[in-house]
C-alpha cells in the first residue's frame, strides 16, 4: 500500500509541469504592473485625482488577479468559495482602503506620489501573498499522499507535551477525550463500531472493539498493537471500505470530512455500512472565515510547513471543506442523514450525532 502511494505521489508531482511558485509570482508581477500603469496613466495623462487613480489601479489589479488565479489555479478541491458578490464587495473595500492609505502617505508622511504608490503596492503585495497562500493552496490529493507516509505514532506524539507544543497537546488531547465521551454515551455492550479515517484512534481509551479504516497502514498497525483497534482495513478511498452492509451500530468520522474530495460517495458508504437505527458520530473543525480555528490553523500551517519543513502542513493538511453548523447540517441532510445533536466545542470544533433520515 505504501509503495502504491509513493508511485501515485510521483505521478501527481510529474503532472505539475509549471512551478506553482513561479506561476504565482508571474501573476503578482503582472497584477502589480497593471496597477502601476493604470494609476500613473490616469494621473499623468488624464489628470485624475491621485487617490481616484490609485483606486482604479487597485480595482483593475484585483479583478485581473481574480481572473488569473481562477484560470491558473482552478481546482475542484477548493470548496465553499466566497460568493462572487462578496468577493467584489471586498475588492471594493480593499481599493478604497488603499486609496485612503495613499492619502495618509502623501499628507502625513509627505511622500511624493510616485514614491507613495510604489511603497504602498509593495506592502499590499506582501499582504495579498499571505492571504492567498493561506486560503487557496490546499490539496486533498497531495495531502493524502503525504499523510499515507506519516509515522505510525503521529497522533499519539501530538498529545505528548514533550513532543508537541502545549497548545497542540491540549487541543488533540481535548478532542480525543470529548469524542470518547460522546461515543461512550451512545455505546451499549455488544455494539459494533467502525471508525473511518481513524488514524491512531486515540479516543478509545476504554479499548472498545473498534474496526478502523484509514489510508495510513502504519498508524492502523500501531493502533491495533496498542489495543485502540481490534481490527483494521487499509484503503486509499474511504468510499470503498469493503466493510459489510448494515453491520455497525456506530460509525465515527472525526476530523475527516474536511479532507474528503468525494464527500457524497463517502457518506453513501457510511449509509451502507451503518444499521438502520445506528448512530453516525461526526466531528469537524468549526472553520468559518477568520474564526478562531481559521486563524490558529493557518498560523500553525505556516509555522509547521514553512519553518519546520512539513510538506503535509504546506498543503494545509488537505483541508478543502470548511464547515459551519449550517453547512454540516445541510451536507448531512442532502446525503440522507438527520442531525440529532450538534454542539460547538472550545469555539474550534463541531461535534454532531446523526441518524439515517
Amino acid at each position: 500500500m505504501l509503495i502504491s502511494y509513493k508511485m501515485q505521489n510521483n505521478i501527481l508531482h510529474n503532472r505539475l509541469i509549471y512551478s506553482p511558485f513561479l506561476t504565482y509570482l508571474l501573476g503578482g508581477i503582472l497584477g502589480t504592473s497593471l496597477n502601476l500603469i493604470i494609476t500613473i496613466y490616469s494621473y499623468s495623462f488624464f489628470k485624475i485625482n491621485p487617490y481616484v487613480s490609485f483606486f482604479l489601479g487597485m480595482i483593475f489589479n484585483l479583478l485581473f488577479n481574480h481572473a488569473y488565479y481562477y484560470l491558473v489555479f482552478v481546482n475542484k478541491e477548493i470548496r465553499l468559495k466566497t460568493p462572487i458578490y462578496i468577493q467584489l464587495f471586498l475588492y471594493l473595500v480593499i481599493a478604497i482602503a488603499g486609496a485612503f492609505v495613499l492619502w495618509l502617505f502623501m499628507n502625513l508622511f509627505k511622500l511624493e506620489f510616485i514614491h507613495a504608490i510604489i511603497l504602498l503596492i509593495i506592502i499590499l503585495s506582501l499582504l495579498s501573498s499571505i492571504f492567498i497562500k493561506i486560503s487557496a493552496f490546499s490539496s486533498s490529493v497531495f495531502a493524502h499522499t503525504e499523510y499515507a507516509e506519516i509515522k505510525d505514532s503521529y497522533y499519539d506524539d501530538l498529545t505528548d507535551k514533550k513532543k508537541s507544543s502545549r497548545f497542540r497537546s491540549w487541543y488533540h488531547s481535548s478532542r480525543f477525550g470529548r469524542l470518547g465521551e460522546l461515543v461512550y454515551k451512545n455505546y451499549q455492550p455488544s455494539m459494533k463500531i467502525a471508525d473511518l479515517g481513524c488514524g491512531n484512534c486515540l479516543w478509545n481509551k476504554n479499548f472498545l472493539p473498534v474496526t478502523g479504516v484509514d489510508i495510513n497502514g502504519e498508524m492502523l498497525k500501531w493502533a491495533q498493537q496498542n489495543k485502540y483497534l481490534s481490527k483494521y482495513i487499509v484503503t486509499k478511498d474511504l468510499a470503498k471500505t469493503t466493510l459489510p452492509s448494515k453491520a455497525f451500530d456506530i460509525v465515527i468520522m472525526s476530523e475527516t470530512l474536511e479532507h474528503i474530495l468525494n464527500l457524497e460517495e463517502v457518506l453513501a458508504e457510511v449509509r451502507r455500512i451503518i444499521k438502520d437505527d445506528g448512530t453516525f458520530i461526526i466531528t469537524v473543525p468549526y472553520d468559518f472565515f477568520f474564526g478562531p480555528f481559521f486563524i490558529l490553523f493557518n498560523l500553525n500551517c505556516v509555522y509547521m510547513g514553512f519553518l519546520r519543513g512539513s510538506k503535509y502542513h504546506r498543503l494545509r493538511c488537505g483541508h478543502i471543506n470548511h464547515f459551519t453548523k449550517k453547512r454540516l447540517r445541510n451536507l448531512l441532510k442532502e446525503n440522507g442523514f438527520g442531525l440529532i445533536g450538534l454542539s460547538v466545542v472550545n469555539y474550534l470544533l463541531l461535534y454532531a450525532t446523526a441518524k439515517k433520515a
